[in-house]
């Protein structure tokens, strides 16, 4: 099954996070925060049905005596569909353009819908991460460090070889 709103998911997780005792806590997961991500392979419910593999997470955080589990989301906005689209044009030539274009006209058919899920705990200093993502949040967030990456490359100052 494709998911393109996981919203449901999250319901989900919400409900089988506190039937296990413990809480949830919503939160913005800094990206800079050091973590470790779960691998679905070798898991028992990803080998039979990987978008259920959070579920084996959130056991894996009760076993290590977590008692609350962090949440973080991500919801395509309008705003930042905007903002991406105006730094494409910013950056780009007309032929680079146009599909791109596209893309946006894609995913502005998914603004209000929740695209990006985070479940993390801490055990012993350390963040440990779930994801579960739709394919056109990937594809947003491709284009989001695609233009990011151009930005950095156009705006660095020159510097000559030698370090001069």
């Amino acid at each position: 099954m494709i998911y393109d709103n996981l919203l449901a998911l999250k319901d989900d997780m919400i409900a089988f996070i506190e039937g296990h005792g413990m809480r949830h806590f919503p939160a913005v997961i800094p990206p800079e925060t050091p973590r470790i991500w779960w691998n679905d392979s070798g898991t028992g419910l990803a080998e039979e049905n990987p978008r259920e593999s959070w579920k084996d997470f959130v056991e894996m955080a009760k076993s290590v005596g977590a008692l609350m589990v962090c949440l973080g989301e991500d919801v395509l906005d309008k705003a930042a569909l905007d903002l991406l689209a105006s730094e494409l044009q910013e950056i780009s030539d007309e032929a680079m353009l146009g599909p791109e274009i596209e893309r946006l006209d894609r995913l502005s058919r998914q603004v209000g819908k929740l695209g990006h899920i985070e479940i993390a705990f801490a055990y012993q200093g350390i963040l440990f991460v779930h994801e579960s993502t739709t394919e056109w949040y990937r594809t947003y967030r491709e284009m989001v460090d695609t233009v990011e990456d151009l930005q950095t490359i156009i705006h660095q100052p020159y510097q000559e070889e030698d370090g001069a």
